[in-house]
C-alpha cells in the first residue's frame, strides 16, 4: 500500500511539473536601462522563450499612463535576437527629459498573454 502512495505522488509531481514547463512557455526576465536624461530611450527586457519560434510570433503594444506626460514620447519596440540571448529593445526617437518612464507592456503569443508594468528612474550622466 504504501508503495502505491509513493507512486502515485511521482505521477502528480511530474504531471503538475509537465503543465508548470508548458503553461509558461515565455518569460521576461532582466532589465536593463542604458540611457540616462537628456538622451533617447534604450531599455532591453530580456526574453526567455522555451521554443524560438514564439518570438516570431510576439504581439507587442506598449501604453502609457493617462496622468503621465511620456505618451508624448514616441516609442518603439524591436526583437532582437543573439547569440548572448533575445531581448526586446525599447527606444526613443525623442531625447526623454522626464526623470521617471512608466508603460505597461503586454505581449501576447499563440500559447498565452503576459501583461507587465515598468517604471524606471532615468539618473544624469556620469562625468
Amino acid at each position: 500500500m504504501n508503495n502505491y502512495k509513493i507512486l502515485f505522488k511521482l505521477i502528480v509531481t511530474a504531471c503538475l511539473g509537465f503543465y508548470a514547463v508548458t503553461g509558461y512557455s515565455l518569460a521576461l526576465s532582466e532589465t536593463e536601462l542604458k540611457s540616462h536624461i537628456n538622451q533617447q530611450l534604450d531599455i532591453r527586457i530580456k526574453l526567455i522563450a522555451a521554443d524560438a519560434a514564439e518570438l516570431d510570433d510576439l504581439s507587442i503594444s506598449l501604453s502609457y499612463s493617462a496622468t503621465k506626460s511620456i505618451s508624448r514620447y514616441q516609442l518603439k519596440y524591436e526583437v532582437i535576437k543573439s547569440d548572448e540571448g533575445d531581448f526586446l529593445k525599447i527606444t526613443s526617437n525623442e531625447v526623454i527629459r522626464e526623470p521617471i518612464i512608466e508603460f505597461t507592456l503586454d505581449i501576447g503569443w499563440s500559447d498565452g498573454r503576459l501583461v507587465r508594468e515598468y517604471s524606471f528612474l532615468i539618473d544624469l550622466p556620469r562625468n
